[in-house]
């Protein structure tokens, strides 16, 4: 702990920054990079070799399997943006709030193109994995099932939900025409046709015959989608069992949609009926009937900022990227409908706003944020491959952005089996280590549909499309959502103040004006430095989510240190503006410390933020230096030293011998620096980052109001 006394406050040098890019129906207009380099995304693994037979009867793992994905790009501390190359030029453009300036060329060589061909390496890979879980012996319970590996919240569970691997297993099939992928498929779906209600319906916590039955939509797609290609190869008693298992799922969905008051259910129920149609002999026009108004239902809900609302009583960034979207897009291609293949192009570009150079999906301040992963933005939904592939033909930019999601999964999401891990802190935890096989079989069949519904090829793009995060030097607001992005030269940040806790709980969805996310070119392997979680771990959906002890918000906030906790991040009125000029870019947030409940205690904040080329920095404002505290936490990467410099200045140095400075350049009166309190807390399964805490506490004799500015900057 070290003091520091008081010092004169200065007036900031405003760094702020030109422009952004318009995402519109024809693509990307004026987007471009302004220069910098970048690090070699590696070059993808082959098959790993290994024996046995995955999970018994009983549960128990087996050893071996194939090893999926590669090895990512050396890390590196340079000025180049992590894993992202990028070319140079300087062409102009302006964002949707209007403001303007300076942007640059598309960037250089894609990555390796999300193709067909790569999406089908992929694909085997995970198929391979899941197949040494299957139950294959004669007689055993669940016979065809598939095992996962997890053991958190419960042991090696069986799924219903993760029978939908059959339409996976069904395309390696078509594609490779192996028949041990057939074969799978055929025990598999089987086995789910087994676990089906009397009235059509699944229940996802199966055996439980009560419980959530929307995601029935999800598994009558697979089911479908796999019988029009195992037909062939199926004995009349299990092609029996099939039709019928999708007939009555397919009569339930349509008497029973929409779904529950997550609007992802509404497209999905709708390819669900279209496949279900083009699967059996007899199927019903009112299947087709309810698909077409369950997808006009979908494009009602799209706001001001071309979002998808209505997912937990808002929007969120990760179901709609990587499940709604997508939908909406398969929908177009199984009609087909060239309409509804243009819109899902529009809404995808919009959404791109939020991908990360480094190929990461920022769902950090959704209404479903409880399960963010950088990976597809959330969990459980199928993934972002679902609609950047089989949007692929439509535009540049969603070739790029395909290009950098599968790189990114192949490079940094995966564990030694090549299981999709949580997060990049997982693997440090028993919680989440091994991860369950959901978001390993919903990639899978993400991926599976990118292939079949994709083109077979891709244009072939010279310098490659640029998504916006390609594009330096711009700033956007996003008044629907009170959502900002900022763009400069090395830095990404999202800050945001979106309030939409109407579904979900204030602890998991409020941010009250934080920054949620923020890239910093050259940190650790994914360039993260800030991130955030939810307030109070909670397990809102007890199936998807480990048991974990008491866990600290990874978000930086404004908290009191007594009594019943207030902070900013329960402040869902919290008002946010973001702006941009010449120089650089600046976000000021103001609200007031709030209880979980929503209590005011009297203690009102300003955050104002000041972003430029290679630093940025923070100016906080409190109405009393009274029992509160600044908490600002920091992506903790192994093999990263901390220590405290002097009275005023921390410093983080990194295992490739980079240095990030925090130092406290004013402040209205005394404070306290501490550095690690509690840091075994700082841990969330989702987005699945460490952090280390720094905090800022004011001297309780410090004249009120309180104001102290800092800045974060690479040092080295």
């Amino acid at each position: 702990m070290v003091m520091r006394g008081r010092t004169p406050i200065r007036r900031a040098h405003a760094a702020l920054i030109g422009l952004a890019c318009l995402a519109g129906a024809g693509g990307l207009l004026g987007c471009g990079s302004s220069g910098g380099g970048g690090t070699s995304s590696g070059s993808g693994g082959g098959s790993g070799s290994g024996s046995g037979d995955g999970f018994d009867a009983a549960g128990t793992g087996g050893t071996g399997g194939p090893a999926a994905g590669g090895t990512g790009g050396a890390q590196t501390d340079g000025d180049t943006d992590t894993g992202v190359p990028i070319g140079s030029g300087g062409a102009s453009g302006r964002d949707a709030a209007g403001t303007g300036g300076a942007g640059g060329a598309a960037p250089g060589p894609l990555p390796v193109p999300a193709s067909r061909e790569e999406f089908l390496k992929t694909l085997l890979k995970l198929d391979d994995l899941l197949l040494t879980t299957q139950i294959t012996q004669n007689g055993a319970a669940n016979f065809g099932a598939l095992v996962s590996p997890s053991t958190n919240p419960s042991r090696n569970p069986v799924h219903s939900r993760a029978a939908e691997a059959v339409y996976p297993l069904a395309i390696a099939f078509k594609y490779q025409q192996d028949a041990r992928y057939a074969d799978a498929a055929i025990r598999l779906g089987t086995w789910l046709t087994t676990t089906q209600l009397a009235n059509g319906s699944w229940i996802e916590e199966w055996p439980s015959t009560t419980g959530w039955d929307g995601t029935t939509a999800d598994q009558l797609i697979s089911l479908a989608g796999a019988y029009v290609i195992l037909k062939p190869r199926m004995t009349a008693s299990d092609a029996s069992l099939w039709v019928n298992s999708i007939t009555r799922s397919a009569d339930w969905v349509a008497a029973n949609f929409p779904r529950g008051n997550n609007i992802n259910y509404t497209p999905t129920g709708a390819v669900a009926l279209l496949l279900a149609a083009r699967a059996v002999p007899n199927p019903k026009p009112v299947w087709t009937t309810k698909a077409a108004s369950l997808m006009a239902t979908t494009l009602q809900s799209i706001n001001a900022d071309g979002l998808i609302d209505g997912e937990g009583g808002g929007v969120d960034l990760g179901y709609n990227i990587a499940q709604s979207i997508g939908f909406i897009a398969a929908y177009g291609r199984i009609l087909p409908s060239p309409m509804h293949v243009d819109k899902a192009a529009e809404l995808m570009l919009a959404h791109l706003n939020f991908m990360y150079p480094n190929g990461a999906i920022d769902n950090s301040w959704g209404t479903r944020t409880y399960k963010w992963m950088f990976e597809s933005g959330t969990k459980t939904a199928p993934g972002v491959f679902l609609g950047l592939g089989i949007l692929a033909d439509k535009s540049p930019v969603i070739r790029r952005a395909g290009a950098l999601a599968l790189a990114f999964l192949r490079e940094r999401c995966l564990d030694d089996k090549g299981w999709i891990m949580y997060g990049p802190s997982a693997g440090n935890h028993p919680s989440s280590t091994p991860p369950d096989n959901y978001s390993t079989f919903a990639r899978a069949q993400s991926i599976a549909m990118a292939i079949d519904l994709g083109p077979a090829t891709l244009p072939t793009d010279v310098d490659g499309g640029a998504i916006p995060a390609d594009q330096k030097n711009w700033a956007k607001y996003f008044p629907t959502v009170a959502t900002g992005l900022v763009r400069t030269d090395r830095i990404m940040a999202t800050i945001t103040a979106y309030g939409a806790i109407g579904t979900y709980p204030r602890a998991t969805v409020a941010r009250g004006g934080s920054i949620s996310a923020l890239w910093f070119a050259g940190y650790g392997p994914t360039g993260f430095l800030q991130v955030s979680s939810q307030t109070i771990y909670s397990r809102v959906e007890a199936l998807h989510m480990p048991t974990e002890g008491d866990l600290l918000p990874l978000t930086a906030r404004i908290e009191t240190t007594g009594g019943a906790l207030s902070t900013n991040l329960y402040d869902d009125q919290a008002k946010l503006s973001v702006k941009s000029n010449a120089d650089g870019a600046e976000a000021t947030a103001t609200g007031t410390l709030r209880d979980v409940n929503g209590g005011g205690s009297g203690t009102t904040f300003t955050w104002a933020y000041l972003f430029t080329r290679d630093s940025y920095s923070k100016e906080v404002t409190i109405s009393t230096a009274r029992g509160v505290r600044i908490v600002e936490p920091f992506v903790d990467v192994t093999g990263n030293q901390y220590a405290l410099l002097g009275t005023d200045g921390f410093q983080i140095t990194t295992a490739g011998g980079g240095t990030w400075t925090v130092k406290v350049v004013s402040s209205s009166g005394a404070y306290q620096l501490t550095a690690g309190t509690d840091r075994a807390r700082y841990w969330s399964p989702f987005p699945g980052v460490d952090a280390y805490p720094l905090i800022i506490t004011p001297d309780a004799s410090a004249t009120a109001p309180f104001k102290i500015k800092y800045t974060i900057s690479k040092t080295n």
